[in-house]
């Protein structure tokens, strides 16, 4: 099951927000029938317990573990999200995790190159063009055990905007796949795309770098996020959906209303309406990773943000804390290695290790000063194949079969979409 607030009506009456654990305590002491109902976010409607894919497993398997799935975004391209996801990974399934990390980025596929695997057997394509009915088929063993992965779909440009059939299908098969912790990596910027996917997930980590183009572009991808969630929420009410409409929104301008104004609106409209915002806000609640930090005051934006997000949009975000700076671990994520890899001692691994002790892992004290310390031997011992395409990267040019297609294009320099490079090769 999902790790996210869950919202039920217990005999009439609204229960909620729950944490999955409170879910499990009222399963177990047979406080909830099955004709109960529970918030469905997808559906957008009420539905009984045993229809919902979020807890009919848990339903029928008390004792199930706990599935986490985390999505891994950010506004701004280039500040270390793939990097952080990785080593995230490589972290949990050091632990003894099994882990399954997804490449959600489909216009730019990269993080099968972090693992050293050229060319993915099978891909994201083969389960969006029905080739594999699964997405349990095209998950993939890495050289880290307990570590796999689904690779997004190389070379590719046209699955970067896949129909939101297709993102439902993926989303739904992602909560049955047998692991403890699901990671998508997602894309740079705040498309429908990305944004769905972030919200589908269990719980949402926002990566972002002190400096003010990258800060204000993740206020900016929680905003779209939160208004995705309210449209895609109340979309077949024609008095309530238009306050959230994306396209025609006045929140760009200087007199934009705020979340607590629209909330006000809809009370107006429908007090029943209004208790799904009021729940909706409360369980939305991204996390947040400053990457790149230089200097001890930088840390200070991730403050400043947090504070701007409660104020204009009411929702409470999770300052998990700072990565800082390191030129090796630069080096790394320039040849697409995991940094904890190749500097498990270095400032940002210890800070990257901590994170996952203390919030995944919900380890503090002793206990967790220990795991950090058996997981940094753990982690230099462990060894990831270089990829071919991290030594010698490929020059844009007329070479390439994209020429004169492609978005990305800009000859002379490096290929931006690193996914494309073997297919280059290959022609």
């Amino acid at each position: 099951m999902a790790a996210q607030a869950l919202f039920l009506k217990v005999k009439g009456a609204q229960v909620g927000p729950l944490s999955s654990e409170e879910f499990r305590s009222l399963v177990k002491a047979r406080k909830i029938n099955p004709e109960d109902l529970i918030w469905d976010d997808e559906l957008e409607e009420w539905v009984p317990l045993t229809e919902s894919d979020l807890v009919r497993e848990f339903l029928i398997h008390p004792d199930l573990y706990e599935r986490v799935i985390l999505a891994v975004g950010g506004g701004k391209g280039g500040v270390g999200k793939t990097a952080v996801v990785v080593s995230m990974g490589v972290t949990l399934a050091s632990m003894g995790k099994k882990v399954i990390l997804v490449d959600a980025d489909l216009g730019g596929a990269n993080l099968h190159s972090y693992l050293g695997i050229d060319d993915p057997r099978y891909t994201f394509y083969d389960f969006y063009t029905g080739k594999k009915d699964s997405l349990e088929e095209i998950v993939l063993e890495t050289p880290i055990e307990n570590l796999f992965f689904i690779s997004g779909a190389s070379g590719t440009l046209g699955l970067a905007n896949p129909k939101y059939a297709q993102k439902v299908r993926f989303i739904k098969q992602l909560r049955h796949l047998p692991a403890d912790y699901i990671l998508l990596d997602l894309g740079a910027g705040s498309s429908f795309s990305v944004i769905d996917f972030f919200l589908a997930a269990g719980e949402g980590i926002v990566i972002s770098t002190p400096e003010p183009a990258a800060v204000q572009e993740t206020f900016f991808f929680i905003k779209k996020a939160l208004l995705r969630k309210l449209q895609m929420t109340f979309k077949q009410d024609p008095r309530i959906s238009p306050l959230f409409n994306l396209e025609t929104s006045s929140w760009n301008e200087p007199k934009a209303k705020s979340v607590k104004d629209l909330y006000k609106a809809v009370e107006k409209l429908d007090k029943d309406a209004a208790g799904i915002f009021r729940g909706l806000i409360q369980r939305f609640q991204p996390k947040l990773i400053l990457n790149m930090v230089r200097k001890s005051g930088e840390a200070k934006e991730g403050v400043a943000l947090k504070t701007a997000v409660g104020e204009l949009l009411t929702v409470e975000m999770d300052y998990w804390g700072t990565l800082p700076f390191d030129e090796r671990v630069r080096e790394a994520a320039m040849v697409q290695r995991p940094f904890v890899l190749t500097r498990p001692n270095s400032k940002a691994s210890r800070a990257l290790t901590q994170m996952v002790t203390g919030h995944l892992l919900k380890e503090s004290g002793l206990q967790g000063y220990l795991d950090r310390r058996r997981i940094r031997k753990i982690l230099s011992r462990l060894e990831v194949p270089e990829s071919e395409i991290a030594e010698e990267p490929i020059i844009c040019s007329v070479r390439c079969s994209y020429w004169g297609d492609c978005e990305y294009q800009n000859g002379g320099y490096p290929c931006s979409i690193r996914s494309l490079e073997l297919v280059v090769r290959k022609k």
